[in-house]
């Protein structure tokens, strides 16, 4: 009889660890743009540059900043602040992307990288869905919105060809 408990136990608690083992993680670049904080996916950060100077271009969006030479290539620079209608940002501080797009994001600071589980994900329904933000995900108590880094490269390309 104590056999078949213990037996029971075991087979209960290797099931809880398979389904640990078995549920995503996500790994999440957490940064500020101003006193707002938001997330993208590490897998989409290639580096974190400081001090890095920008040089202005002509008949750009107001959102694009200009570009900086990284190892002599040319990246294109957003402040995402601006392409929300918000005071352009003073930092010297950018995400470099993970794509063939050879974009930056200037940011305020960075927070952490944070690992989270797909349940603590929070997607935007159909009607919620905004032009830059796919959801939000909870990071030291707070609400944080998950950054659609895709959209944003697609609408500065666009607005740039339409130049």
């Amino acid at each position: 009889m104590e056999e078949e408990f213990l037996s029971l136990i075991k087979n209960v608690k290797s099931k809880k660890t398979e389904a640990k083992q078995k549920e995503k993680k996500s790994i999440w670049l957490i940064f500020t743009i101003g006193e707002k904080c938001f997330a993208i996916p590490a897998e989409n950060v290639k580096e974190i540059l400081r001090d890095a100077t920008v040089f202005p271009l002509p008949f750009v969006p107001p959102y694009v900043n200009g570009v900086l030479n990284r190892y002599g290539d040319p990246y294109v620079v957003i402040d995402p602040a601006v392409l929300e209608g918000k005071e352009a940002q003073h930092s010297f501080l950018f995400v470099v992307l993970n794509d063939e797009s050879h974009t930056c994001l200037r940011i305020t600071d960075v927070k952490d990288f944070y690992t989270s589980t797909e349940k603590e994900i929070v997607y935007f329904s159909e009607e919620d869905v905004t032009e830059f933000y796919d959801g939000t995900i909870k990071f030291s108590g707070q609400e944080v919105l998950v950054m659609n880094v895709k959209a944003i490269i697609e609408k500065v390309g666009k607005e740039i060809e339409a130049a």
